[in-house]
């Protein structure tokens, strides 16, 4: 037993001394492979060392393996289908023979000494508190001191929302992902899922150029979504072997209901904010008529300048707001000529190229009359409320009036309630 506990913390100080090294030791040319790649073939050799391969193996499971395969091909597809929406770029990762060969030594041993160490951390720690083990693990092997130095002390803070958003949380929600898979079904699992990513971000010459909202929507959604399906599926023996805990509740239908709530808010703000690369506006003018009639939706996505083309109908910003219109010839110096379909003039300024928001995508008709009759009836009601102060204050007296009133009544309720539970 003291053995094994001393094996246990040998590879537990190994593994931070790694990830300490590998965050603070930052060596030019070939070291920059040879190193991390010596690290993660001591931390792989140390865990066999531990606990040995056919132990780690032991509890391998087909499906949770095919499963974590099918995550990794779908989070692949989204970003493929990101980048048909925006744009690609090329990699900046070398393709010589040479960059080839360093690269396939570094990731390879850096996939398998991260898996075995996950596998093993998860399965030695995380039968007592598998949650915590978790996503403790998952910090471990996200850029998390990276993040903690960009907070202390905070640093320009549009850069932070980007690494944030577009590397930790994305990060962290694979690795989490990772770590679920590796302590029900062990690395076999978490490598089927961690492997074609890695292999598409080193190997793909040519990446999704995305911004990094949509890089951050996709790096969160798609995990979560993964680890849903896969936690619903899994059987209960093999969720109990690994520890957790089993309520049939907790396993209904009901329980997806939450997180698919919590995707769809997240979904709204990315859409609604434009993060997602598409936003919708609502027409308040009949510049745009017949095309275009008040109240209409508009889905908008973000283009690139360069695909705008004549007869397009864009959203661009001006002094005096946001103006849908259409283009009617683009310039020789890239500026816009815009016109409304119901205008018999062109605009009078040409639109800057910097100035486009987006280029329309679907019109929705009539969908929009309820964020504008919303709009007009809080314009509306903040007018009468402000019209005066003594409206003002009749107001708010009276909302706290009936805020006190209401706790009164429900502190009365609990005490009834307190003293009928003495009488009986």
């Amino acid at each position: 037993m003291v053995e094994l506990r001393s094996k246990q913390l040998a590879v537990l100080t190994l593994l931070l001394v790694v990830k300490a090294l590998l965050h603070f030791y930052r060596p030019g040319g070939l070291l920059a492979y040879f190193i991390p790649s010596l690290c993660w073939v001591l931390v792989a050799l140390a865990v066999l060392w531990a606990c040995g391969l056919r132990k780690l193996l032991s509890y391998t499971n087909k499906t949770l393996t095919i499963m974590a395969l099918l995550a990794a091909l779908f989070q692949i597809a989204l970003l493929v289908d990101a980048g048909l929406i925006t744009k690609f770029g090329k990699s900046p990762v070398s393709f010589t023979p040479t960059a080839i060969a360093l690269n396939t030594l570094m990731i390879t041993t850096s996939l398998i000494g991260v898996e075995l160490s996950r596998a093993y951390l998860l399965r030695t720690y995380g039968k007592d508190r598998p949650l915590l083990v978790i996503i403790l693990t998952a910090l471990l092997y996200s850029p998390t001191p990276a993040m903690i130095a960009m907070l202390i002390p905070p640093i320009e803070p549009l850069s932070t929302v980007k690494f944030l958003g577009s590397t930790f949380l994305t990060e962290l929600a694979k690795n989490i992902l990772a770590s679920y898979l590796a302590l029900l079904a062990g690395p076999i699992a978490s490598l089927a899922y961690t492997a074609p990513l890695k292999t598409f971000q080193w190997y793909s010459p040519i990446l999704p150029d995305l911004p990094w909202g949509f890089e951050s929507l996709i790096g969160v959604v798609a995990p979560t979504i993964s680890l849903v399906a896969i936690d619903y599926v899994t059987p209960a023996t093999t969720l109990k072997r690994a520890g957790i805990n089993v309520k049939p509740k907790w396993r209904s239908e009901d329980s997806i209901t939450p997180v698919l709530t919590v995707l769809g808010i997240f979904l709204t703000v990315w859409f609604s904010t434009g993060l997602l690369g598409v936003f919708p506006t609502v027409v308040l003018s009949g510049s745009m008529r017949p095309t275009i009639e008040v109240g209409d939706l508009l889905i908008l996505v973000k283009t690139p300048v360069e695909r705008i083309k004549p007869g397009d109908i864009i959203q661009y910003a001006t002094l005096d707001g946001m103006v849908v219109h259409r283009v009617v010839e683009i310039r020789d110096d890239g500026k816009l000529i815009t016109k409304g379909d119901a205008c018999s003039t062109p605009d009078p300024e040409p639109v800057h190229p910097l100035n486009v928001r987006g280029r329309l995508i679907a019109i929705i008709p009539k969908v929009g009359w309820t964020s504008i009759y919303m709009k007009e009836g809080i314009r509306t009601l903040w007018s009468l409320v402000t019209m005066n102060n003594l409206t003002l204050y009749g107001t708010v007296s009276a909302a706290t009036a009936t805020a006190v009133l209401a706790f009164y009544k429900t502190r009365r309720g609990r005490r009834w309630k307190g003293r009928r539970r003495w009488t009986r």
